[in-house]
């Protein structure tokens, strides 16, 4: 009876043995999956930060965007902006924070701390790409036809979805010049990089039967043509096919 005692306690440690094993495995397992889900955030800064200053975190994460979410302590006067893989933080105080993504259904969390000084952001002005291609839309309008305008979209993307492209605008007797100097980085910058995009209004009014010269300048280079405007048609002669180009040459 004793032996057959001893064979049972002895079976019921082996079990209990295996159990543990089997637990510890798991909980390694486990611990190893988290990290691999949640092994930190990057900024794009994380000292010196001024207040209105967009600032991008991206977390390492082998989770798709819709499974966590964002956090930042103390919340007050802090705007979130969650993109497909960036996440734009806007700061509008001084002070150290402390931002947190954490997973939606396990509740897991990294951080990272950052520090938001007293200065105030302002827009910048990027330099538009050397290789960059501007494409430039004549508009017209039904119920005046002796006015046009030109919508200009690059073919490089910039920082922020609500940049513009910035330009100037002259005329030297029948010649147009339009000056490509840059896009302009807003300090309330939102989304994620996207082309650079402005309207250029004319507010001289073309005539009938006259060449108009145009001239477009980018990073320092110069593209001539003319067009001009017979009733309500308008016809451009451009031979340009890079640098700045003419989406239409006849409206």
């Amino acid at each position: 009876m004793t032996q057959g005692k001893l064979v049972i306690g002895i079976i019921l440690l082996a079990l209990l043995q295996l159990v543990a094993c089997e637990r510890n495995n798991v909980d390694v397992a486990t611990e190893k999956d988290k990290s691999l889900k949640l092994s930190g955030i990057e900024a794009s800064k994380e000292t010196n930060i001024k207040r209105k200053e967009p600032v991008n975190f991206l977390l390492n994460s082998e989770l798709p965007a819709s499974s966590y979410r964002w956090k930042v302590l103390p919340n007050e006067y802090v705007f979130i902006e969650k993109g497909s893989e960036n996440t734009t933080i806007i700061f509008d105080q001084a002070g150290t924070y402390t931002v947190v993504a954490q997973d939606s259904i396990t509740l897991d969390s990294v951080f990272l701390s950052v520090s938001v000084g007293t200065e105030i952001y302002q827009d910048i002005l990027e330099p538009i790409k050397g290789d960059d291609i501007i494409s430039l839309t004549p508009v017209t309008y039904a119920d005046s036809a002796f006015h046009i305008d030109f919508t200009a979209l690059s073919t490089n993307d910039y920082s922020c979805s609500n940049n513009s492209l910035t330009y100037s605008l002259g005329k030297t007797g029948n010649t147009y010049q339009i000056n490509l100097a840059g896009v302009t980085i807003p300090a309330d910058c939102s989304g994620e990089n996207s082309k650079a995009k402005s309207k250029i209004v004319f507010n001289w009014l073309i005539q009938e039967n006259v060449t108009y010269g145009l001239e477009i300048t980018l990073n320092g280079k110069t593209y001539e043509g003319s067009f001009e405007r017979k009733g309500e048609k308008y016809q451009f002669n451009w031979p340009h096919t890079a640098g700045v180009i003419l989406t239409a040459k006849s409206l």
